[in-house]
């Protein structure tokens, strides 16, 4: 679960820091940019090509290749140049901030993870998501649980709106029918597939947030799928079917393009291992505890 907001949230930090350094030094540097004219810390590891100042100091040269550099008009830079970034062109900014510091300094925290390598409760993790930390042995009722966001917002603060298909088409109110399919489902599954305020699906509706092992057994919150490593998170398989779903899509993805809302491509696979599902999407069940197929 990597991730490259840190990078940026660090990169945004260092604003105020850039803003104060060209009022000392007299430098105009452009929004987001590192900051210069400092020793480098011990916490980083500048390559032996990306070459300090006479004074030892992160500058203009350390990071871009591009001759006098520092004394360019802004606008007249070519930033698509390969030694705009030195040893670039690279896929994502990120990686080039990755030449000195540590990617998994910058690593997102698998929040989800909340059991250590000795099987120790990480209380404080479940600060992320809590006001306060709850005793998963003894909850007796979901009154006792206080949420920083109401739990259909909650996941967003990591996860995108639409981390799968259909994710959004699912948050809506379940009618009748199947409100009586779902209650069936949890009784006879022995889980929990629990509405927001307003009696919509959301995504702990079909995701438990809690890793096997933290909520006791005995309560149906903690019975999930559990066949794969938490980091590995859910995987999936090529599947023969692919060259007709491409094909049956082919034309609307087209159009799509034309309309300027760019490249689309979709992929049909089966998935191959799965975590932290209340029930397996993999055969089915999932589904079939909130829907009636017809055969």
């Amino acid at each position: 679960m990597k991730s490259h907001l840190f990078v940026c949230l660090i990169l945004f930090l260092f604003i105020p820091l850039v803003a104060n350094a060209a009022q000392e030094k007299d430098l105009k540097l452009p929004p987001l940019h590192h900051i210069v004219q400092v020793r480098p810390s011990s916490e980083i590891s500048i390559p032996e090509n990306f070459p300090l100042n006479k004074n030892k100091e992160i500058d203009c040269q350390t990071c871009h290749g591009i001759k006098d550099i520092e004394t360019s008009p802004f606008d007249e830079i070519d930033k698509k140049s390969p030694d705009f970034f030195r040893n670039g062109p690279y896929p994502l900014f990120s990686d080039f901030c990755y030449s000195c510091h540590q990617q998994k300094a910058y690593k997102r925290p698998n929040i989800h993870q909340l059991l250590d390598k000795n099987g120790q409760y990480k209380k404080d993790d479940c600060k992320y998501c809590h006001l306060k930390t709850p005793d998963p042995e003894n909850l007796d009722s979901t009154s006792e649980i206080k949420l920083r966001l109401p739990p259909e917002k909650l996941c967003f603060g990591c996860h995108l709106k639409t981390p799968h298909l259909n994710a959004l088409n699912h948050q809506v109110i379940p009618d009748k029918k199947m409100q009586d399919t779902m209650r069936k489902a949890e009784i006879s599954l022995n889980i929990i597939l629990p509405l927001d305020n307003e009696k919509r699906i959301m995504c702990v509706t079909c995701h438990s947030p809690h890793q096997t092992g933290l909520i006791n057994q005995k309560n149906p919150a903690a019975t999930q799928v559990n066949d794969t490593d938490l980091n590995e998170g859910i995987t999936y398989v090529e599947h023969p079917w692919n060259k007709v779903f491409q094909m049956d899509k082919d034309a609307r993805l087209k159009q799509l393009s034309k309309e300027g809302s760019g490249i689309h491509t979709l992929k049909y696979q089966r998935i191959n291992t799965e975590v932290l599902l209340r029930a397996s999407a993999k055969d089915g069940t999932l589904c079939k505890s909130c829907h009636q197929f017809e055969r």
